[in-house]
């Protein structure tokens, strides 16, 4: 039988077109917490600048970014070691 694929590789594929980064034990823990940081402090913004008009932009940035956290915190928690590596970048 083969091994089921990570749910988050094609997304993780598409969205960071460099190629394979190392792995290393550390990623995982701290893109969880950078992921965390991230979605909190631009889902607080997008949700701040909601509340006062004429900053559309700024909401819809935010809340990509937030999203971006978010799918970071899904992959931290249940992606492969590949996503991990290239979603954190080099190191």
């Amino acid at each position: 039988m083969t091994k089921p694929a990570c749910p988050y590789c094609k997304i993780v594929n598409t969205l960071c077109f460099w190629g394979p980064r190392p792995y290393a034990r550390w990623k995982r823990p701290t893109l969880f917490f950078a992921s965390v940081l991230l979605t909190a402090g631009f889902g607080a913004l997008a949700w701040w600048m909601l509340q006062r008009p004429g900053n559309g932009l700024t909401v819809v940035l935010s809340g990509l970014l937030a999203l971006v956290g978010v799918l970071g915190v899904a992959v931290a928690l249940h992606g492969c070691n590949a996503c991990v590596a290239r979603l954190f970048g080099e190191v």
